[in-house]
């Protein structure tokens, strides 16, 4: 008898007798995700929201202002037992119809000023903002750009380009001298 591959099927035969795969033949990427992955959600409530895949920078895993809660949570919150990733919101620049998406992390504030802070009730533990501007590094916070939105419209978002700079967890450093502003050094893991 023989049988051809077909339709949804593979078909592999030896002298040691033969096998059937089944698997996706041509997987779709469209639900690949990967950590500190922003995906848009869409208007709600006059609000554009957004969320992203839980990630991790030194081995801390962000917040984010989850606007459903109305207040902080986690990246990899569950509910239930299942995924259920807390939602922020775009603040939009209505001259550029841009919104930045950073990773915020700051140093502890008491020694050994470990960085990033681990004290999850602290506000220089990492969160995940929106910025309608470009954010520079200070000595409070250093600003991972994970990813950027041109809207189509500012005063009523309803599509978007994005583009996602960060595709991965980090491990980050602070380096602080003298008078000079803190640096922050980045690594992907």
């Amino acid at each position: 008898m023989k049988i051809q591959p077909g339709i949804g099927y593979t078909f592999d035969s030896s002298a040691k007798g033969f096998t059937f795969d089944t698997s996706e033949q041509f997987p779709d990427n469209t639900y690949v995700t990967h950590p500190f992955q922003v995906i848009a959600i869409g208007t709600v409530s006059g609000s554009f929201r957004y969320m992203v895949i839980s990630g991790t920078i030194n081995n801390l895993v962000p917040e984010i202002d989850d606007v459903i809660t109305s207040s902080e949570a986690l990246l990899d919150r569950t509910s239930g037992g299942l995924p259920y990733p807390p939602n922020g919101v775009l603040t939009i620049n209505t001259s550029t119809k841009e919104s930045w998406i950073y990773l915020r992390s700051g140093p502890a504030s008491a020694s050994p000023y470990a960085f990033p802070d681990s004290d999850i009730t602290a506000s220089s533990y990492p969160k995940v903002i929106s910025s309608d501007v470009e954010l520079t590094d200070t000595d409070t916070y250093g600003y991972m750009l994970l990813a950027k939105f041109t809207m189509d419209s500012a005063t009523s978002p309803t599509f978007g380009t994005l583009n996602q700079y960060v595709t991965g967890s980090l491990w980050a450093d602070r380096l602080k001298t003298g008078t000079d502003t803190a640096r922050y050094y980045y690594a992907g893991i």
